[in-house]
């Protein structure tokens, strides 16, 4: 098995782990809730009985002691607005003397008059104590009944299996009685069972014996603590170790007993949720392999991406150079084998960074305004020719109704993508005087939203049966010898998928084997605002960059060759320097007016280089504009180089227009100004005596901290430094002090020991001190004269 394939399975089999993880969490969770409902309701039940009666005599509140008390099966919320009467005459029937205990509570009824701790001896030999209290003034008549058992008498009538105690012995839940240095008092027959040892053999052991020795130094004191303070009832999750060694985890509810003439215990209720600890462990640790699974394969994927871009601009960009001298008939066809086999390779590898993009959510869509018919009309102009030379028909009929097809907003280059993935998929599979046919056409449209139709049908080998549920998974082919007779990787299909999809539509294929197919998919996109922009043609050598500096930095000979016949057919002068620090001597050295800068080069990489630039002392030279050739197509890295102060980036193996439109803009772009007061001006609100005040402000207040800066990193004081740069952040932002992003970022990041860092640090603080002392020392002159 091949390494790629490896990773895959590999990827594949950590997401599957951890589904089956997933779901056993869920269940081990569902099963906890559940015990640890049947604890509160046993915990519940431990409390006094409690019936509040309203004035009309009908139940207003009842708990689940009283309704266990009264001996039946009713939930508490089936009594609520019953008459109150239903519930003393089921007390008057389980009472030894119902006789006395109807006339005992018709009295206190009619005296309305509190009375505590009334007995009422049961049947069973139990004794209920009742407190009858008017909760709301005897105004309002409302009464509060309050049950709770406070003795057994000896009866001989009543079994001894069925006393509480033994009640709580077979409970299912382990529970536990310990004093407060966690000597074991009283267990049931769950805790013994859980720990595998006889409940008389626990007896006046110390719980802290019964846990692992690794969490006994952790666990137990913050355990037996919490009792010495005033916290009754306690909630935490709690180490045992049974005798057969397997460390358990329970779930435990304490409640500190403190009753007169009796040493105080602690009752424990635990449940156990070993399972579910260990769910979440091992659903923790997949996730962790899984994501570094997705880590080392993106990181695979980058490498690829650049050993395969880097060799691939230098053999595209000879092979364009070539194109622009004489050659006959036989060299130019062989020179156009070279460029369709280096596009071929150069369309796989896109294939495969989509398909991760889009398996990673990564895949990020534009929005910019587009001509939808244009759009694809010019899409599929190279596919035209690819048919004809096939012999294969090509019929297209792009929006054919009367009134105009307005703009729309979306993702064009995606959009076209899905297109030529499903036509180069119909040239592929028809032979020679079949015929493709593509059709579009409008579905709806509102005021704010258009729905467009795509249909592309075709005389191919067709699809079988089997095989039209599982085509647009990723990998899949129609048959195993595909790749060997027809070529491709079996992602296209999957990735037209992904992207229609994610633009809300749908896509579905008919198909019978040897008649052809017909692939189908919709897309809904927002109507463009405003009218037509026709798109600015590029124009290639307009001599903007004549008589331009520009340095190329860039370790790869063949890709600086091709650099620099570009730029010199420009009319541009070019230096070379072929890793970072060279690149650092020729800046400080020379005025460039641009910087071509690869990223990935041994030792110093093109951020670093970028970095060490923008802290230069000369304010211009720092501020020179950088665009980045780079091998890495991610999105998250084109990111990272912008915040680390490069101006635009350019992926390789880049085209010539787009590289010519890109370096223009840079060497043309407007010039920073010093400082801008638009945001003060702004926050005044056009109150001339604001701003003044602001910029008096900012006059004082900035030098004092400028110096303490100094200091503090004259003394490697980094921390402090971070905070001083943090502290006028927003006052530099707000008077637009130019050439100080740079060094900000770098100050404020978290400081790192080493030499080398302290010196970055060290000119970050000297190019920021220079650029704002800079606009402290025109500031005054410039506004004083301006008022």
């Amino acid at each position: 098995m091949s390494s790629n394939a490896a990773r895959s399975l590999n990827s594949s089999s950590a997401e599957t782990r951890i589904a089956e993880l997933e779901l056993a969490l869920h269940q081990a969770n569902e099963r906890a809730a559940a015990a640890e409902r049947r604890l509160a309701g046993m915990l519940e039940q431990s409390g006094p009985g409690m019936l509040l009666v309203g004035p009309e005599g009908t139940i207003e509140r009842i708990n689940e002691t009283m309704c266990l008390l009264l001996g039946g099966a009713e939930a508490p919320a089936s009594w609520i607005g019953q008459p109150a009467d239903l519930v003393f005459e089921r007390l008057q029937s389980l009472a030894m003397q119902p006789a006395q205990y109807a006339l005992r509570l018709s009295e206190l009824r009619a005296a309305q008059e509190p009375v505590l701790s009334d007995e009422l001896a049961l049947r069973d030999g139990r004794v209920l104590a009742l407190d009858y209290v008017l909760p709301f003034g005897s105004a309002a008549r409302s009464e509060l009944f309050s049950y709770r058992l406070v003795a057994e008498m000896a009866a001989p009538n009543v079994a001894k299996e069925f006393q509480p105690d033994h009640l709580l012995y077979h409970l299912p839940a382990p529970v536990a009685v310990h004093d407060l240095n966690g000597v074991v008092l009283a267990c049931n027959q769950a805790f013994a069972l859980l720990l595998q040892l006889p409940a008389s053999q626990l007896l006046g052991t110390h719980l802290s014996e019964l846990m692992p020795s690794t969490d006994h130094s952790q666990s137990w004191p913050a355990y037996l603590t919490q009792f010495n303070s005033t916290v009754e009832t306690s909630v935490g999750q709690l180490p045992v170790l049974p005798r057969n060694g397997q460390p358990r985890q329970l779930l435990y509810h304490a409640h500190c007993i403190n009753q007169p003439g009796q040493a105080p215990c602690v009752l424990l209720c635990a449940l156990d949720i070993t399972e579910r600890v260990q769910a979440e462990t091992e659903l923790k640790r997949g996730k962790e392999r899984a994501e570094a699974s997705a880590l080392a394969k993106e990181g695979f994927l980058a490498n690829l991406s650049h050993e395969i871009r880097t060799p691939m601009n230098g053999v595209l960009g000879m092979a364009r150079q070539l194109t622009k001298t004489e050659l006959d008939q036989d060299q130019r066809e062989l020179l156009r084998i070279i460029q369709t086999s280096g596009e071929h390779l150069l369309s796989v590898l896109n294939e495969v960074l989509d398909m991760t993009k889009i398996s990673s959510a990564r895949l990020e869509l534009e929005q910019m305004s587009f001509d939808l018919r244009e759009s694809m009309e010019e899409a599929l102009q190279p596919l035209a020719v690819q048919a004809a030379e096939k012999g294969v028909s090509f019929h297209v009929a792009l929006f054919m109704q009367a009134e105009p097809l307005p703009r729309v907003m979306g993702d064009a280059y995606r959009l076209n993508q899905v297109l030529i993935n499903l036509v180069s998929n119909s040239i592929k599979f028809t032979a020679a005087e079949g015929s493709i046919s593509i059709g579009g056409y409008l579905i709806s449209q509102t005021e704010t939203h258009l729905t467009a139709g795509f249909r592309i049908t075709d005389t191919g080998i067709g699809i079988p049966a089997d095989k039209l549920d599982h085509i647009f998974e990723d990998f899949v082919q129609a048959s195993p010898d595909t790749a060997r007779r027809f070529g491709g990787t079996g992602l296209g299909l999957g990735i037209a998928r992904a992207l229609v999809e994610q633009m809300g539509g749908t896509i579905v294929v008919e198909s019978q084997l040897s008649s052809g197919s017909t692939f189908q998919f919709t897309v809904t996109l927002p109507r463009a605002e405003g009218g037509e922009i026709a798109p600015r043609p590029v124009l290639l050598d307009t001599g903007a960059l004549r008589n331009r500096r520009v340095l190329v930095v860039e370790d790869n000979g063949i890709n600086r060759e091709v650099v620099r016949l570009l730029l010199q057919s420009w009319g541009a002068l070019v230096d070379e320097a072929e890793s970072g620090p060279a690149a650092l001597a020729l800046h400080a050295e020379h005025r460039y007016d641009a910087v071509l800068m690869d990223i990935q080069m041994p030792g110093m990489s093109g951020v670093e280089a970028t970095i060490q630039m923008r802290l230069h002392p000369d304010l211009e030279r720092a501020l020179v504009p950088v665009l980045a050739l780079t091998a890495n197509a991610f999105r998250s890295d084109l990111d990272r180089y912008l915040k680390a102060g490069i101006n635009d980036c350019l992926t390789k193996p880049f085209k010539e227009e787009e590289f010519y439109s890109k370096l223009v803009a840079l060497v043309q772009a407007p010039e920073v100004p010093l400082y801008n007061l638009q945001q003060v001006h702004e926050l005044a609100d056009g109150e001339i005596t604001f701003v003044e005040r602001i910029v008096r402000s900012f006059l004082l207040h900035i030098p004092p901290t400028l110096q303490q800066i100094q200091v503090a990193a004259a003394a490697g004081q980094w921390a402090q430094v971070a905070k001083l740069v943090h502290h006028i952040k927003p006052n530099l932002i707000q008077f637009g002090v130019a050439g100080i992003t740079q060094p900000l970022q770098l100050l404020m990041d978290q400081p790192r020991p080493g030499t080398k860092a302290s010196k970055v640090r060290a000119a970050a603080v000297q190019q920021l001190v220079r650029q704002v002392e800079r606009v402290l020392r025109v500031l005054p002159e410039e506004f004083s004269a301006a008022s």
